[in-house]
């Protein structure tokens, strides 16, 4: 996130400022009711019928001939009144010229739809490096939700027209928000170390099955974040680096990454599957069923249950029910193999 300073959330507070006047109404109708009960010895519909004329300024004559200390009460009353009736209208004109009702349905609406979501993915921050994580998302079909705090980029995230959920990514309440116990992933690109040690702890502490890649500013808080349940670390300086040399000393291999990296590339894609136990695959060799001369898709490594990875697998390698493949290939190619496996990703 741009900024990690807890912030007060300005729809919070117009929510509990509005309740807090109701309540001030409540309580002042209260008092003025059992204050007359009591100094004028009404009864209390009597009373409440007094008290309501009077906040409501609307000019009836008293119920009964009150005492000196009842007109005293009245005049204290009326001007209590009148005060909480100019907040009431203060708040209210804001709602109206500050399109503040119009706000929160827009808010509850996005809530709605964020909880009704499954398997999308979570970003935390939208900085220079979040930002540019949603923009290769946008590329994908899967759904996002990004969590910012910034009350400025929070606007510049909505602006571009993407689900996002204002708060610390390091509060269960905000993750909440963001339908942390049914995304399939979140990406934390947050500007401290620290914070990304809480969100890591705070995201699998509400799903433990969700798949964490977490940014590292500090080369030395790559091991700390692994730690405590990223499963993925990237430092975004050390990659930096490696790019910028891979193009000095080999140009065209890393053109070709880039275009394979790239997700709205529709020349050439990278994509895994897992081989489900019905597959017409399972229990074949490449060469039988999967054959870059038939298909026009390449199995670039083969990830076994047990963890084992067969880099570059050759013509009779045997493919087995769970296994995880790598495959390079078009877009069309690589869809017509996935018909073919039968797989999910």
């Amino acid at each position: 996130m741009g900024k990690n300073i807890p912030q007060i959330n300005d729809e919070s507070s117009k929510g509990t400022n509005f309740w807090g006047l109701v309540l001030m109404i409540v309580a002042l109708a209260g008092i003025g009711t059992l204050g007359y009960m009591f100094i004028e010895g009404w009864s209390f519909l009597d009373a409440l019928y007094m008290v309501v004329i009077t906040l409501a300024t609307v000019g009836f004559k008293e119920v009964h001939t009150m005492s000196p200390a009842g007109t005293i009460f009245t005049i204290l009353l009326i001007v209590f009144g009148i005060v909480t009736l100019y907040y009431v209208l203060r708040m209210l004109s804001e709602y109206v010229l500050e399109n503040k009702l119009e706000e929160r349905f827009k808010s509850k609406r996005m809530d709605k739809t964020i909880q009704n979501l499954s398997g999308h993915i979570i970003v935390c921050g939208f900085g220079r490096v979040g930002t540019q994580v949603v923009s290769e998302l946008d590329k994908d079909t899967t759904p996002f939700v990004v969590v910012e705090q910034d009350e400025a980029l929070v606007e510049k995230c909505e602006a571009g027209g993407h689900m996002c959920v204002k708060g610390d990514a390091t509060s269960e309440d905000t993750l909440k928000r963001a339908g942390v116990m049914n995304a399939r992933g979140i990406v934390i690109c947050l500007g401290r170390d620290s914070d990304t040690i809480m969100a890591i702890i705070t995201a699998k502490a509400m799903n433990s099955s969700i798949f964490v890649v977490a940014r590292a500013n500090q080369g030395a808080a790559a091991s700390k974040l692994s730690q405590v349940g990223a499963d993925r670390v990237v430092s975004p300086h050390q990659i930096g680096g490696f790019r910028m040399a891979s193009f000095a000393l080999s140009p065209e291999v890393a053109d070709f990454i880039d275009d394979i990296q790239d997700l709205g590339n529709s020349e050439i894609q990278i994509d895994d599957v897992i081989v489900p136990q019905s597959s017409p695959v399972a229990g074949h060799t490449i060469a039988q069923k999967l054959s870059n001369k038939v298909y026009g898709a390449t199995v670039l490594a083969i990830n076994k249950p047990d963890g084992k990875a067969i880099i570059n697998p050759i013509g009779d390698t045997l493919v087995e029910a769970g296994d995880r493949l790598i495959l390079i290939g078009t877009k069309e190619k690589l869809t017509e193999v996935l018909k073919l496996l039968g797989a999910q990703n």
